[in-house]
């Protein structure tokens, strides 16, 4: 293996720790915030099992273990693929064997917090490392990118650093290390029991200045102590901008540490206004470790040879053209997350959360509580943006074929096959944790259900078997209103089931529809759409048929009592277009019928469900 592809190897390695460990941190405040810290009351097992009874605080606190032991293992791997640039790249040797003494460090303190039943100095010290180890682990990152593309300079003195690069170098180091400690001081103010010792935000009982005593103290000097930061980073932001003429790139990075900035001033807010819910209280984690992370980048920057006049540094070595360009290496990270979105597919999981919220709508007759929607709505997007990603694994090569879908990530080779299987099985595992955490398990065990039967059922086999595909493979697309009912109400009832049944009797004219459009893609993908097998007359037919029933199964909710006569009025319109549609299909054989149906039944649906949740509203 050449020196070039061991560094890249080596820099693969830290970088997947590094994200790896930003997890870990994300699951440590989960586990505080939810305080499942001692649902595991021994260690290393967990009531004494590798694999203990998956209750939700146990399956949370042992989730935290199992990543902590997979980072564990790519930090080894990390300085043992270090070894080999002891003399190329002493700085990235010796950071990933430092990264390895925090690591064990790490370990020890968390047998520690256990056994010493999360005593608050246990605790907070558990965090402090666990930042530090994230970033160390980032500086390697850094470093391993640094020395792959940089020419050695050989005996050239490395040029001085401008004024300007110096002074917002220190401010990016002070601010970091300001993060750092006002993590910490949230890390005490949650362990101790003073998280909403001031009541109100941003004043403390009302006064700019409270009594300050006991646990009062203690959150005071937080919110001092984050007001400082706050200001620090806008100063190193101004300074960045700056010196950006010197260190190109650094300029999107302070604007980034700027947003998230203003949203962690937001999530303190709600913190308080919303007495401390276990989702906010981990995000607000969460962009404090981001925070850390880009103000150590800034700072890394700052120290690199600056970019002079020519492409040249003193001594004649031409650092400008190896430095990395923090700005192109922030769009081409932007161009791989849009591909990763991409594979989600997000249109369709719009589409799925508009029925989900709908259901929720009506399940608590009025609007839902908002922090459970939104993690309802968010554990949803997970699990659909896992099945389709999984499913633009297992199609990539009919992908390929089809015209409408050759552009897609995978057959496009923007995105590595095995990366993207791994990504929709992340997406799917995340959903499951999200929603047996924060929302319940009957919610969440729907949502993987609807994961499994769209990837197993519909795409490994239905799909390319029988043009019965989508008629049977549609009840995958049909579970997000149970899923939201579910969600407030924590069961399942004659209403859910009835959703159910409403976009399972919508799914096959949907999507016939534009089958009818696409009938040569699928023909020569191979794929058995019932145009394909059956021919277009017949699928047009089976269109009008379907419609039909739809329309009378969606009339059936108002005699039952489910629904009242606004909706039933809605129901009738909206169907009697849904008809005059289909029925235009059935006569006419061009492709704009076809599309127009195709549009239309997503406008259906939506407005359908609308109706419904404004009609149980008013009920």
């Amino acid at each position: 293996m050449t020196a070039a592809a061991s560094m890249d190897r080596l820099r693969r390695l830290a970088t997947i720790t590094a994200v790896l460990t930003y997890l870990l941190v994300m699951l440590g405040g989960l586990v505080r915030a939810t305080g499942a810290g001692l649902a595991c009351p021994d260690w290393p097992l967990c009531h004494g099992r590798i694999l203990p009874p998956l209750e939700t605080p146990v399956l949370i606190e042992w989730t935290h273990r199992l990543v902590a032991s997979v980072v564990g293992l790519f930090t080894v791997a990390t300085a043992w693929a270090a070894r080999s640039q002891r003399k190329a790249a002493p700085r990235v040797a010796r950071l990933a064997w430092l990264a390895v003494v925090l690591l064990i460090a790490q370990v020890l303190l968390g047998a520690l917090t256990v056994r010493l039943h999360l005593a608050a100095g246990v605790v907070v010290a558990h965090l402090a490392l666990g930042l530090a180890f994230l970033t160390t682990i980032t500086l390697i990152v850094l470093a391993a990118d640094d020395a792959r593309v940089r020419p050695s300079p050989g005996n050239a003195e490395p040029p001085s650093a401008p004024r300007s690069s110096f002074r917002f170098g220190h401010l990016a180091v002070l601010a970091a290390v300001g993060v750092f400690g006002a993590s910490l001081l949230g890390g005490y103010v949650g362990s101790s029991g003073a998280a909403l010792a001031c009541p109100d935000w941003p004043l403390c009982y009302g006064r700019l200045v409270p009594p300050l005593r006991g646990p009062i103290l203690v959150q005071f000097i937080h919110r001092m102590a984050a007001l400082t930061v706050g200001l620090l980073i806008l100063v190193t932001t101004l300074r960045a901008s700056r010196a950006q003429r010197h260190h190109p790139g650094v300029g999107p990075v302070a604007r980034a540490a700027l947003v998230l900035l203003a949203v962690q001033v937001l999530l303190g807010g709600l913190n308080v206004s919303l007495r401390i819910p276990a989702a906010v209280t981990t995000i607000h984690l969460g962009v404090a470790a981001a925070l850390l992370v880009l103000l150590v980048i800034l700072a890394f920057r700052a120290w690199q040879p600056p970019v002079v006049a020519g492409g040249e540094t003193a001594g004649g070595v031409a650092y400008a053209a190896a430095t990395p360009d923090a700005g192109a290496v922030l769009r081409a990270w932007g161009r791989a997350a849009a591909d990763y979105v991409h594979l989600t597919k997000p249109r369709i999981i719009v589409l799925l959360l508009a029925t989900a919220y709908a259901a929720m709508w009506m399940a608590a007759r009025g609007a839902p509580d908002p922090v459970l929607a939104l993690l309802t709505l968010l554990g949803g997007a997970l699990a659909a943006g896992g099945a389709n990603a999984i499913n633009c694994y297992v199609d990539r090569d009919i992908d390929g074929v089809m015209a409408r879908t050759r552009t897609r990530p995978l057959p496009a080779g923007r995105v590595p096959p095995g990366r993207a299987l791994a990504f929709g099985i992340a997406l799917g595992v995340a959903s499951f944790l999200l929603m047996a955490a924060w929302v319940n398990v009957l919610s969440a065990v729907l949502a993987q259900l609807a994961l499994l039967f769209y990837v197993g059922v519909y795409t490994l086999w239905l799909k390319r078997s029988t043009p019965l595909n989508i008629v049977i493979g549609g009840a995958a697309g049909a579970v997000p209103p149970m899923v939201g009912w579910a969600a407030v109400t924590g069961r399942l009832d004659l209403t859910a089931v009835l959703l159910f049944g409403i976009i399972f009797l919508w799914t096959p004219p949907h999507f016939w529809a534009l089958a009818l459009v696409r009938v040569e893609d699928y023909r020569r993908a191979g794929v058995p759409m019932l145009p394909v097998v059956k021919g277009d007359n017949a699928a047009r037919r089976q269109i009008l048929a379907y419609s039909g029933v739809l329309v009378l199964f969606t009339l059936v909710l108002t005699p039952l009592g489910l629904m009242g006569w606004l909706y039933l009025g809605a129901a009738v319109v909206l169907g009697a277009g849904f008809i005059a549609l289909a029925a235009q299909v059935r006569r006419d054989t061009s492709h704009r019928a076809a599309w127009r149906l195709f549009g239309y039944s997503i406008v259906y649906l939506a407005l359908l469900f609308f109706a419904m949740a404004f009609d149980r509203s008013l009920g």
